[in-house]
């Protein structure tokens, strides 16, 4: 989970397997950070203070600094959780054996689950949030590993002769913005699903990149 990334990955480096303790400890931290963007969403970044998130998840205010340095810090785990998340699975499309249209298709399917999951929409709606600079680049670098994963799927059909050559980075830049931009008008409650939404984004963006 995001606890496990983040403090494996980032600051040990290390490939183990976690014990009991440090899984009731991810698990804590992903319980928080679930909650956390839920009331984000809710009520916005700058309403929402650590008091009223140890409130929502009935924590005294030392247990949660326990887990969190500050709300920063969780709305920063928040936002790496979904790049992380769309990462993996953009990784997965890349190593699959489908070819350039199967996989973008994937790709933009697969993002889309990501990003209309109702505890990460609403913090994808306030990522612009100025994020102090030492978290705000690592965001940046995460996101930019997506981008170029993605660039290499078009790429890929373009040199296969499947899609156009013509301004296929400004094509994916543009096809990037749109999937981007979904959190700030996706509603759960309307009448498209996900999936929906992914299928038919898809089929449009294959279309009018593809050369037939």
């Amino acid at each position: 989970m995001l606890g496990e990334i983040w403090r494996e990955k980032g600051e040990q480096g290390l490939n183990k397997t976690p014990n009991f303790r440090e899984i009731r400890y991810n698990e804590k931290r992903d319980k928080i950070l679930k909650n956390a963007a839920r009331l984000f969403a809710k009520s916005g970044y700058e309403n929402v203070s650590m008091e009223k998130i140890a409130a929502k998840l009935k924590l005294n205010k030392a247990t949660l600094y326990y887990y969190f340095k500050s709300k920063d810090e969780i709305f920063f785990m928040i936002q790496m959780q979904a790049i992380e998340q769309a990462n993996d699975a953009l990784g997965k499309v890349l190593d699959s054996n489908l070819g350039p249209k199967e996989k973008l298709r994937e790709a933009i399917k697969s993002h889309v689950r990501i990003v209309t999951r109702d505890y990460i929409t609403g913090t994808f709606r306030q990522r612009e949030l100025i994020l102090p600079r030492k978290l705000m680049i690592k965001v940046i670098a995460a996101r930019n590993r997506f981008e170029e994963n993605f660039k290499k799927i078009v790429l890929e059909g373009v040199e296969q002769g499947i899609f156009q050559e013509d301004n296929w980075k400004l094509a994916v830049m543009s096809i990037l913005g749109a999937l981007n931009a979904i959190p700030r008008w996706y509603s759960p409650r309307g009448k498209l699903s996900s999936e929906n939404i992914g299928e038919t984004i898809s089929a449009f963006v294959i279309k009018g990149i593809s050369i037939d």
